[in-house]
């Protein structure tokens, strides 16, 4: 086994996909968490998203 291989060089993408009940459930969460962490454009994509589908 080498120290250097392949994936040494292969960039890893991951993602998440939510479902509208799972984004109702937990967005408030995920609001609060954003802007803990001071990511305050993932705040506002999830408070956009709840305000679209509460109505």
């Amino acid at each position: 086994y080498s120290g250097v291989n392949l994936d040494s060089f292969m960039k890893t993408i991951t993602f998440q996909k939510i479902t509208t009940e799972g984004i109702l459930e937990i967005g408030k969460t995920i609001e609060i968490m954003a802007e803990a962490e001071g990511l305050q454009a993932h705040k506002n994509a999830v408070t956009l998203r709840l305000k679209q589908l509460k109505g």
